[in-house]
């Protein structure tokens, strides 16, 4: 039997990590509903597939929770897709849509950070370029000064 709680990765994007509470991979179909006045039945015009989208609700947690959370604005900030990593999935360039932080008095040290990625798909330019690359190994660099600042207050 799987143990899933071995298993489960963290989640990143641009090479910014976070853990994930919740994350929703949505998609389907375009529909044309035609209903007609007086008639007893519609027509369905199937027009192609939605976009597909990921939503997530990331977290960041202990006392670095607000640079962790600026980091993560940053990348979602930057220009074009971006490498996005989910528990259960290996990886895809995406691009975030939109994006929220999200803080409550009572859960000090924690940020949530709720966003939506629209995958690019498998066409070109769909894997990791040199700027995914720089940023994620910036953001390890940044993360490992940030912790060792601690030592030296």
């Amino acid at each position: 039997m799987r143990d899933w709680a071995k298993t489960l990765r963290r989640g990143r994007y641009r090479g910014v990590p976070f853990w994930v509470d919740y994350n929703d991979d949505n998609g389907g179909k375009r529909l044309a509903i035609h209903e007609y006045a007086g008639g007893s039945r519609s027509i369905i015009e199937e027009m192609g597939l939605k976009t597909p989208a990921f939503d997530v609700t990331a977290y960041l947690a202990g006392d670095t929770a607000d640079i962790q959370a600026a980091a993560l604005k940053a990348a979602f900030l930057a220009d074009g897709p971006g490498l996005l990593v989910l528990p259960t999935m290996a990886g895809t360039m995406a691009h975030v849509e939109d994006f929220r932080r999200l803080f409550a008095k009572d859960q000090l040290g924690y940020i949530a950070m709720g966003f939506r990625a629209i995958p690019v798909s498998e066409q070109a330019g769909s894997l990791p370029g040199v700027g995914d690359v720089l940023s994620a190994v910036t953001n390890n660099a940044f993360a490992a000064v940030s912790e060792l600042s601690r030592f030296f207050r």
